[in-house]
């Protein structure tokens, strides 16, 4: 029987056949190791059965390397694409005041304004809409003499694949039964098109709706009577002289 002692070279060293020995076994070793475990856990590849066996191949489905990649955070551009203001707070490395992305939305031009009042007859119905690009935003406020049955909607100038030549348009807010008299708040286009309001008089009498918007848009689109008209808003930017509103100190 050969005893360690006897495989060593007269210094104490493994001998040459010795080496290879323990080689060879580590990478049989290895290669089992490989076969068995590593190849179905990380590539899903089980040629001989034993990682489906012991629940490796779920494993490799799992991984990193088969999920797609995280998108890149959105620039100020992917951010207007996108019409969504959403503010996140980068604290800053200095401890100074922190920056916060996603807050506003640039625009390529001036604001323009309209103020319009709408005398409603009685199962009359129309239509204010504002031509605006995608991105661009709305401030508004209505009031009305009676409740009104409204539809808040828009139409994009690019239809969804199907939708092409016909009337399609996309509802943001809808009450059409008991209505409203009142309504404001601010509107942000999800897509380029005319977005506005649809009102109609379902009373008995006349009823008196009074409009007030500012915001990015071109032009008015007005649908009354069956016949739609191109109106053109109001350019605070163009008056004589600048508006002047004078103080009012707060009591």
């Amino acid at each position: 029987m050969t005893t360690i002692d006897q495989r060593l070279s007269p210094a104490g060293t493994p001998s040459t056949r010795a080496i290879l020995t323990a080689t060879v076994i580590a990478l049989v070793v290895a290669g089992v190791i490989l076969v068995l475990f590593v190849l179905p856990a990380e590539y899903g590849i089980d040629p001989v059965g034993t990682g489906r066996a012991l629940g490796l191949t779920d494993l490799a489905k799992a991984s990193p390397a088969s999920a797609p990649p995280p998108s890149a955070p959105a620039t100020p551009a992917a951010a207007a694409d996108t019409a969504v203001i959403m503010p996140v707070l980068h604290a800053s490395p200095a401890g100074d005041a922190p920056r916060v992305t996603g807050a506003f939305i640039p625009q390529p031009a001036h604001f323009q304004m309209d103020s319009r009042e709408i005398v409603l007859a009685p199962g009359e119905g129309m239509e204010i809409k504002y031509n605006m690009k995608k991105g661009a935003g709305l401030v508004y406020s209505w009031t009305a003499s009676a409740a009104l049955p409204f539809e808040f909607h828009g139409e994009p100038d690019v239809k969804p694949a199907g939708k092409e030549g016909t009337d399609y348009y996309e509802s943001y807010e809808l009450d059409d039964k008991t209505g409203a008299s009142e309504r404001s708040g601010t509107f942000v286009a999800p897509s380029t098109g005319i977005h506005g309001w649809f009102w109609e008089n379902k009373t008995s009498g006349k009823i008196t709706l009074k409009l007030v918007a500012a915001g990015y848009f071109d032009w008015i689109s007005q649908n009354r009577h069956d016949k739609h008209t191109a109106l053109k808003p109001m350019d605070v930017y163009a008056l004589p002289g600048h508006p002047a509103i004078p103080d009012q100190v707060m009591q």
